[in-house]
């Protein structure tokens, strides 16, 4: 029998769709950092809305490559998961047509997402991953340099310099309050401590190798260590002290030069002929060819993928017809991960010179080609057995007949527990039901509801959750596997280190997972009409979402605990496996070469070379008293050795210089040995080493306790406390996110009605970019200090908890 052109259109309307919602979740979830990054960006150098636009537009091509061919399978499977599960496909084979018949669509819809891949993966991606670069290093020297500075935090990244800014206000262009410059000459040579009122830090118009610090109402001091008799100070206006940037930042001044990922398809192949044709050493000549082919290699072979996974698709679809749009997720996802695993291992094999370049980029695609030959094979029915279409008509005639025989005189039935399947008629057709007045019975038939409720959405939540930890294993294997090949770890540190990256992920994940979960299980209720028999029979629709936000406020309690108990520990694990993978060392930033800066109380602030935490003991200490107000240096103290002996600092071989009133001086003492001096005690000094040491992942590794102790002790050291003051109010606020996102999901769900799940995951998606976006902008207001931390951290809950209690009150019940 020739094939339809009408069916052949039909099931491409069917790839479409889902094919759009896979590109949009699975685009979403690897753009939710370029959120929080642009956001911040833009607030902290005052970008115009352009800049903005292109930072967030040159992200999408490069994960296009990766959701491109994810969206493709998934669309595939859920179109025809959904053929298979409606016995649609059972009818086209009943019409002659066979499995076969039904590649013509799908090779037409691999065919053009192949082409689009290939499209935006060789044209596009290499130009706006060049435009990026460009752009953000445009976007780093923009403006006044102070913006790249933050406040109470103290920058050491310029070699012999630190700077200290006590306030940057945002909308200043980089303007610096209370600021305060470190510049040593090196060893032997002139100290300078520069205390200001406020500055700027800026780059000379067409100099791009300097920088200009421009002080403003300050004082100077210069001093020698070794030499305390030659200490002088002045006073200033205006003073412009010229820094030395580092390397990094003089490169950012020149336009970047194109690696080959930022090369275009024809200049890779020109490339590629000139490497062979030059006479450098054959080593060096080989490695440069194999990156260059590599390059052209996996621009073909990555679209190509998008052909193959609709392909393999097809088979995968039509035998798991009971397993929904949810397994659907799933199985695109262990696809992907099953693919990405061969295609980045057997790359890196191939850039080391182990197999070819076309055998390492190419092996994974002939794996997923092998796999679909055989899917399509395991269709075709054995002798003696039923294939699997045959025996979907099996099953289909069984149903017909059960429906069938409940036709006469049967209403729809409400599916409530294994053990009490239906309701019947009465319900439904106006009549009382018998247990209409018994308020025992009312309360039995209540609980058969929620029961049943609360277990649809446990279901759904749980394939939600499996696939949305699926898609972060994705991510995180693309960045493990090339440090595991190319430091030759054990494949086993990758499960250890899935296992404690799990419970980190869950307060990102379990807010999504909720919100799908919810929507996609109100919508399937309202498309099988159990909703209409609810209303029916007397049941609110606000009564019924009763056990989705019961189960979804538990879950939140659970998300809490894991949070501040398991989280912090399981974190470090993860971080500290992390780094053997990658072949870096532990976690710890230890002292960097010009010492540790810190303030302590009562205005002291501490220089030191080295401290011991076990010894209790200092190594090159200075401490300065500043006043802040004048603002001026009222004392200095030096000592080569320091030592606590239980109740106070010892210092040996030092000096010690006052300044009572600015502009003048005040005594000057030197000593060898035996001055006691009364100083912040050594816990301070422990706690801020146990600080620096774990880094900037502070927050994710301690309790809220902790965090809470950590912010009380180190708002006046020096450090920002900024960020642990909007992670000690998110580590509240956050685990209430899923009940508030599954608030605002719900009245959505009643109104999808019966256009199925599938619009109910796209609902739930545009709901999630919604709130994430809110959560990105007021994430970043709380950081550069535009808002206060409690409220950059709750008003998202709070916005979006209210709307949608708001919206809950107009849902027709």
């Amino acid at each position: 029998m020739r094939r339809s052109p009408r069916i052949f259109v039909y099931l491409l309307r069917e790839l479409v769709g889902p094919t759009l919602l896979g590109l949009s979740v699975y685009g979403f979830i690897l753009l939710m950092n370029a959120f929080l990054l642009v956001a911040k960006v833009a607030l902290s150098k005052d970008l115009g809305w352009e800049t903005i636009l292109r930072l967030f537009l040159y992200e999408i091509p490069t994960l296009l490559v990766l959701a491109i061919p994810m969206a493709t399978i998934l669309g595939v499977l859920i179109a025809f998961g959904r053929l298979s599960a409606d016995h649609e496909a059972t009818a086209i084979q009943a019409a002659g047509l066979g499995p076969a018949s039904l590649l013509g669509p799908v090779v037409v819809h691999g065919t053009v997402l192949a082409l689009v891949s290939f499209g935006t993966y060789a044209l596009v991606v290499p130009e706006t991953a060049y435009a990026s670069r460009a752009l953000n290093a445009q976007v780093l020297l923009a403006g006044g340099m102070g913006t790249n500075l933050t406040p109470r935090v103290f920058y050491s990244d310029i070699p012999g310099y630190v700077l200290f800014a006590s306030e940057i206000r945002p909308g200043t262009q980089g303007k610096l309050e209370g600021l305060f410059v470190h510049q040593e000459q090196g060893e032997g040579g002139r100290t300078f401590s520069f205390l200001a009122r406020n500055g700027d830090l800026y780059r000379p118009p067409g100099d791009n190798q300097r920088l200009i610090a421009d002080l403003r109402d300050g004082v100077c001091h210069v001093y020698r260590t070794d030499r305390p008799e030659s200490y002088r100070f002045f006073e200033f206006e205006r003073y412009q002290v010229p820094i030395e940037p580092p390397a990094y930042f003089k490169a950012l001044s020149e336009p970047p030069q194109r690696a080959p990922q930022n090369r275009s398809f024809g200049a890779l192949f020109e490339d590629l002929g000139a490497i062979r044709a030059s006479r450098d050493d054959p080593r060096i000549r080989g490695i440069r060819a194999r990156g260059v082919e590599i390059e052209i290699q996996q621009r073909m072979a990555l679209p190509a993928a998008c052909l193959l996974f609709a392909i393999l698709g097809v088979p995968l679809g039509l035998t798991r017809a009971r397993s929904g749009r949810g397994a659907g997720f799933a199985l695109s996802i262990a696809v992907t991960l099953v693919y990405w695993i061969l295609f980045t291992s057997l790359r890196d094999q191939a850039s080391q010179g182990r197999i070819p370049p076309f055998l390492g980029v190419w092996a994974a695609n002939l794996a997923v080609g092998a796999w679909a030959a055989w899917a399509f094979w395991r269709l075709r029915p054995g002798a003696g057995e039923e294939g699997a279409l045959s025996r979907l008509a099996a099953r289909l005639r069984g149903t017909a007949t059960r429906v069938l025989g409940r036709l006469p005189g049967a209403a729809r039935s409400l599916p409530l527990s294994p053990a009490d399947d239906t309701v019947s008629g009465p319900a439904l057709s106006g009549e009382a039901p018998s247990w209409a007045c018994d308020d025992k019975a009312s309360r039995r038939w209540l609980g058969l509801v929620d029961r049943h409720i609360g277990a649809h959405f446990l279901r759904v939540f749980a394939y939600s959750l499996l696939s949305a930890y699926a898609i972060f294993v994705v991510v995180e294997l693309r960045q493990l596997l090339d440090g595991l090949i190319r430091f030759r770890r054990p494949p086993g540190l990758l499960i250890e280190y899935f296992k404690y990256f799990a419970p980190g992920k869950l307060g990102l994940i379990l807010p999504v997972s909720c919100l799908v979960a919810a929507v996609v299980a109100f919508t399937i209720l309202g498309r099988s009409g159990e909703l209409t028999a609810l209303k029916a029979s007397g049941t609110s629709m606000r009564r019924a979402t009763l056990p989705v936000l019961a189960l979804t406020l538990a879950l939140c309690g659970v998300s809490f605990v894991i949070e501040d108990q398991l989280a912090p520990v399981t974190n470090q694990k993860a971080l500290a496996v992390r780094d053997r993978i990658q072949g870096k060392p532990p976690r710890t930033y230890g002292m960097p070469a010009g010492g540790r800066w810190t303030f302590g109380s009562a205005n002291r602030l501490y220089h030191y070379r080295l401290y011991d935490p076990n010894r209790q003991m200092f190594q090159g200490l200075s401490v300065l008293t500043i006043d802040r107000e004048t603002p001026s240096i009222l004392e200095h103290r030096f000592a080569t050795l320091a030592r606590w002996n239980g109740r106070a600092w010892v210092l040996e071989k030092g000096w010690r210089r006052t300044f009572p009133a600015r502009g003048s001086v005040g005594e000057f003492e030197t000593y060898d040995e035996g001055e006691v001096c009364a100083l912040d005690p050594p816990e301070t000094f422990g706690r801020r080493e146990a600080v620096l040491n774990i880094g900037a992942n502070l927050p994710d590794q301690m309790s809220v306790a902790e965090i809470r102790e950590q912010v009380r002790s180190l708002r006046d050291s020096g450090y920002d406390t900024t960020r642990l003051e909007v992670a000690f109010h998110s580590r509240i606020a956050q685990p209430l996110t899923p009940f508030v996102m599954v608030l605002l999901g719900l009245p959505f769900a009643f109104q999808v009605g019966r256009r199925g799940s599938l619009y109910g995951i796209g609902i739930a998606l545009l709901l999630v970019i919604v709130y994430w976006a809110t959560f990105a902008v007021f994430n970043a207001l709380g950081f550069e200090t535009v808002l206060p931390p409690v409220l950059a951290s709750w008003a998202p809950n709070v916005l979006y908890g209210l709307l949608g209690s708001y919206l809950l009150l107009y849902v027709r019940t």
